[in-house]
């Protein structure tokens, strides 16, 4: 934002859609610094994995002044099929922070139900497919439960990205004295993660994780970073 940043080469007028996934105090200062510069700004993290994207199927979490986002919400309306305004500035990096955390912690407790399951006898893929039978299913277990189950980390959203978003949302909660338990181990195990040399795999294995902690030779391929 100093001289030499994109909001100086900005015009008045011109529209700003900040979709990196930042810390929302720096958000906050950003859409300061753009209205004194005349320029409209929201931010507008989105949700959704690549092929979601390809087919034009995210959702946009957007914060901003409410007049910023109305002259552009037929725009925003092509950059996602879901558009969802939150409030003022910051409000969608906010969200995205909160969001995030939960899928983080989902992702654990599907990965602690997984080790468990195998350690009972039954194979990955009878788990998966009883999980996804039920009213449990979710996301993380439709998506990344047979992944999980053929022991396919590929990268999508990947350990590091995830442990950088836990990270900024255990700051926020720290600021506004909220205490997040489960959050807390959920980030320490994500950071096991990394220690293990997982940064680049995806999120999802977490799994992988679960089971080198408890003794077990992975079932299958670790896949490696495309």
């Amino acid at each position: 934002m100093g001289k030499d940043g994109a909001l100086h080469g900005m015009k008045r007028g011109a529209l700003w859609i900040e979709m990196s996934t930042i810390d929302p105090d720096a958000s906050i200062r950003q859409a300061d610094q753009a209205k004194k510069s005349g320029v409209d700004r929201l931010d507008a993290p989105v949700i959704g994995n690549p092929d979601m994207a390809a087919q034009g199927h995210l959702a946009l979490l957007v914060g901003g002044y409410e007049s910023v986002f109305e002259k552009n919400r037929e725009f925003l309306s092509q950059l996602g099929s879901t558009v969802i305004y939150l409030g003022k500035p910051g409000s969608g990096h906010k969200m995205k922070l909160i969001l995030n955390l939960h899928l983080g912690t989902i992702g654990l407790a599907f990965s602690e139900a997984f080790v468990l399951s195998q350690k009972l006898g039954f194979e990955p893929g009878i788990f998966v497919d009883a999980f996804n039978k039920t009213v449990q299913k979710n996301y993380f277990s439709e998506v990344k439960g047979p992944l999980i189950a053929k022991g396919d980390y590929a990268p999508f959203f990947t350990v590091n990205m995830l442990l950088k978003d836990l990270t900024l949302a255990e700051n926020q909660a720290t600021r506004q004295k909220v205490a997040l338990p489960a959050g807390s181990l959920v980030k320490q195990l994500f950071m096991t993660c990394v220690n293990q040399g997982q940064g680049e795999m995806d999120f999802s294995s977490i799994a992988l994780t679960m089971q080198k902690l408890n003794g077990m030779q992975p079932h299958s391929r670790e896949s490696q970073p495309r």
